[in-house]
């Protein structure tokens, strides 16, 4: 079976019926096909429709101006060039453009962090340190559980517990209310997202906390308003009350961080002979492409991580599941075999390719966030060994991360341009 030694070439529809979920509402299912299914569903509405309804969010029973991609884009299942090409074929850039951007705001959040690597770092620090702290331990307790007497946040939280979700709106004003009004460290409530979002990623997670509490576009602050909640929230709460009325901006004791942008390779269209490919559970758009025909594919997960980073079983099931899928679908093309590791290893991976006479391994560059800080490690371990490791991005990332050193609005002015080009290779 997966992960337990012996033969790892293994039988891979044995790991469906093995991990199960937690009870709660179902709204996501862990294939690519779902991911298809349900990008069919949105892409009618996702023009006009969307703009027109995007920022209310009607609970989880009704989500029908929502997306729901966000876990299939954050690791990679569909595509940001697959999401372009299927909403532009029905509709015209102007209209699908409120979409299209957020769509690429995940881009501009990851770019904006592998520039500013520096900016995890410190996130990680502070969660060390904030360990120590004293006299917070009861409130986050009842923040986490959903019973701070605040109707909207618990409901938000529960929602969250439940589901694996929460529209981006109530994201917003979640985030805003624990700083501003439980006068929770925002370090805390990052940690409790990625701890339960299903799309949870470090750089859009990690960040929009920091937009929040006025950390990321300097002194500007996002406020939750009782009147703004009741009007958006489609009138589900009785009242909206006790909420700061005020949001002052946190402040660092930290100086600047400047950007640091590294180009790297596009993806190869074809590997060459005697490659392989490394398939990592956050970035599965490889799999999806020719480029996997014919070679050996290892995939990895990192499991004992998600386990100490206290990650809900909904999260860790999520992501191995799409490994999983992801892995079965290669299998009929990779003649040379896919492989699983529910650890993250050099032993493993040095093992894979001697055991394969590899000459050389290509992987998606590992991205700032708990893959980052694995490869760290890892990267050492594999360079000692003299292997030959390729790192690559796609191209609109190679593109869009260079502007991704301030604002979004010098990203956005490319989108077109961009967006253009994906629809050129279709």
């Amino acid at each position: 079976m997966v992960g337990k030694g012996g033969d790892r070439e293994f039988e891979l529809e044995e790991f469906l019926d093995e991990w199960g979920r937690e009870d709660g509402i179902q709204i996501f299912h862990s294939s690519r096909e779902a991911a298809l299914n349900r990008l069919k569903l949105f892409v009618p509405v996702s023009g006009l429709d969307y703009r027109r309804s995007r920022n209310f969010d009607y609970g989880p029973e009704n989500r029908r101006n929502a997306s729901l991609l966000s876990p299939y884009i954050r690791n990679g299942l569909i595509s940001e060039r697959e999401l372009v090409c299927a909403v532009l074929a029905q509709h015209s850039f102007s209209q699908a453009e409120k979409f299209l951007q957020e769509v690429f705001w995940r881009v501009y959040w990851k770019g904006y962090l592998e520039n500013r690597p520096a900016l995890w770092d410190h996130y990680t620090e502070d969660l060390e340190n904030l360990e120590e702290e004293t006299g917070l331990g009861d409130a986050l307790i009842l923040a986490e559980s959903g019973k701070t007497g605040i109707e909207c946040f618990d409901t938000w939280t529960r929602e969250l517990l439940e589901t694996g979700y929460l529209h981006n709106h109530a994201r917003m004003w979640f985030a805003s209310i624990w700083i501003f009004t439980l006068k929770l460290p925002w370090q805390w409530g990052a940690r409790f997202f990625m701890r339960h979002l299903l799309d949870g990623d470090p750089a859009s997670n990690t960040l929009s906390w920091r937009w929040v509490a006025g950390l990321h576009t300097k002194g500007k602050t996002y406020l939750a308003r009782p009147d703004n909640i009741a009007r958006y929230a489609g009138g589900r709460f009785k009242a909206v009350r006790d909420l700061a009325r005020s949001a002052n901006a946190l402040r660092e004791d930290r100086g600047p961080v400047e950007p640091v942008y590294e180009r790297l390779p596009d993806l190869p269209s074809r590997l060459p002979p005697n490659s392989g490919l490394i398939l990592l559970d956050e970035d599965l758009r490889c799999s999806n492409l020719p480029c996997c025909d014919g070679v050996p594919v290892l995939g990895m997960y990192p499991e004992k991580h998600y386990e100490r980073a206290e990650c809900s079983s909904s999260v860790r099931n999520f992501r191995k599941e799409c490994l999983m899928d992801a892995l079965l679908r290669l299998r009929a093309s990779a003649t040379n075999g896919v492989r699983f590791e529910g650890e993250a290893s050099a032993s493993r991976i040095i093992e894979w390719a001697d055991g394969k006479g590899l000459e050389r391994v290509y992987l998606s560059q590992p991205k700032v966030g708990p893959w980052g800080d694995l490869w760290r490690q890892i990267g050492p371990a594999l360079g000692e060994r003299g292997m030959d490791i390729h790192f690559f991005r796609f191209w609109w990332e190679n593109e869009l991360y260079p502007l991704a050193t301030g604002s979004f609005f010098r990203l956005k002015s490319k989108l077109k341009d961009v967006t253009a080009r994906m629809l050129e290779e279709a």
